[in-house]
């Protein structure tokens, strides 16, 4: 996510965004691996956005002032999430229209001057970065996943009806406008040099998807909304964000990875003896992405049903965040921003000692407990047992509760009850 500074609130979130997200969680209610190959990241930053941002906004790829039908009854989830306000359609109006042609012109310009350039260095560097990846046996290579993901479009999206077709009003699904014209263009210019990441009947719709990320960039930078776009467009986006004005790394950004932070303090902390719990951690706290839902709740309705459901699960814990979310848009100056990093310092650690995965001095009077209770067990004669006794001692009274700010209590009180799941 990009913004320069004196940017407004919230984020711009494109719909290719929902598509892979709601593909993540209605395989999960199937039992088979989402057929989208950036569902779960796409997931992840959905719940993320609505967590963490004030306001979360929709950008639809032709019209300014849409309504929500305008995008169309697919995804499900979208609309599941407009009615329940947990996201809103972007809208510009007249009096932004000029600026906003003004900064469509100079976003095709870019696109006429470098963008075949730059297409052509992005395939490049997926493919470099591919080799690296096979060389070190890591990983889904970035040219198969785009390969899967426009296959994943081909048959789950374009022709779907109710989908694509109502946003985009063509037979080839690319729009009648200069951004659509140049991608057919630049289709036919580099015939052949995507084979490796789409066929050559998707090549023009790939590239289209890509250049669209620059209308929205240009649609988000005209009401100062910083645009996180779908991962797919990212580093295309990002340089010609980069190209056109110096940028600045966003605040919320850092702080989200503060948050994270702390689960991966209690990595580290747990070593190898904790890892799977861990593990299973993450996949339990949607503040780290992970699900809203349990193995109980999976296969038991339709997936329409079933995406309805996660999508009021989701609401109603950004509804639980408000605090964190709060205290986040209320940063303005850097010395806010450090308090709240030290207000999730603290939080840290005292998980790491509350939860047994940092040691702590006792107080005299817990160790007078201590060797009462290791008195009656010894692992060796005359050498006591104490090893865990003083988390059950601080859990006396209020010792595994936490005190601090309210979005503190929220952030504590969420990794422990996840550490507690995990342990089932």
């Amino acid at each position: 996510m990009i913004k320069g500074s004196g940017w407004g609130r919230g984020v711009v979130l494109d719909v290719t965004s929902f598509i892979s997200a709601q593909e993540f969680i209605a395989a999960q209610n199937r039992h088979e691996e989402p057929e989208d190959p950036f569902a779960r990241q796409c997931f992840v930053e959905v719940v993320q956005s609505l967590i963490f941002q004030p306001v979360v906004w929709v950008v639809h790829p032709t019209l300014l002032l849409p309504s929500h039908s305008d995008f169309g009854s697919e995804p499900s989830l979208l609309q599941e999430l407009f009615r329940a306000d947990a996201v809103r359609p972007l809208r510009l109006g007249e009096m932004e229209a000029g600026r906003l042609r003004a900064a469509e012109d100079l976003a095709l310009d870019q696109l006429e001057t470098n963008g075949v350039e730059t297409l052509l260095r992005f395939i490049q560097q997926v493919v470099e970065c591919d080799h690296a990846q096979r060389e070190l046996g890591k990983g889904l290579p970035l040219a198969d996943r785009l390969v899967a993901w426009t296959s994943f479009q081909a048959r789950r999206v374009r022709h779907v009806p109710g989908h694509h077709s109502v946003r985009i009003h063509t037979p080839d699904g690319i729009e009648e406008d200069p951004f659509g014209d140049w991608s057919r263009h630049t289709a036919r210019a580099v015939r052949g040099r995507l084979r490796e990441v789409a066929g050559d009947e998707d090549a023009k719709y790939l590239i289209a998807t890509l250049a669209r990320a620059l209308r929205y960039q240009a649609r988000a930078a005209i009401r100062r909304i910083p645009y996180q776009p779908h991962p797919l467009r990212r580093d295309f986006a990002l340089t010609f964000a980069l190209a056109d004005q110096g940028v600045e790394s966003d605040n919320v950004f850092r702080l989200v990875q503060a948050v994270r932070g702390i689960y991966a303090s209690m990595s580290e902390a747990a070593g190898e003896t904790g890892t799977h719990r861990l593990q299973l951690l993450e996949l339990e706290l949607p503040l780290l992405g992970g699900r809203l839902w349990g193995q109980e709740d999976i296969g038991r309705m339709d997936d329409h049903a079933w995406v309805r459901l996660v999508a009021e699960r989701i609401s109603e814990y950004r509804r639980r965040a408000a605090d964190l979310r709060q205290a986040i848009d209320r940063c303005v100056a850097e010395e806010d921003y450090l308090r709240i990093d030290r207000d999730l310092a603290e939080v840290k650690q005292q998980l790491l000692e509350r939860l047994g995965l940092k040691g702590v001095d006792l107080a005299p009077l817990e160790k007078e407990l201590v060797q009462s209770v290791a008195s009656v067990a010894e692992s060796a004669p005359g050498v006591p047992k104490v090893g865990g006794v003083w988390l059950g001692i601080r859990s006396l009274g209020r010792r595994l509760t936490f005190s601090g700010r309210d979005y503190q209590k929220f952030l504590y009180k969420e990794f422990l009850e996840a550490w507690k799941r995990s342990g089932n």
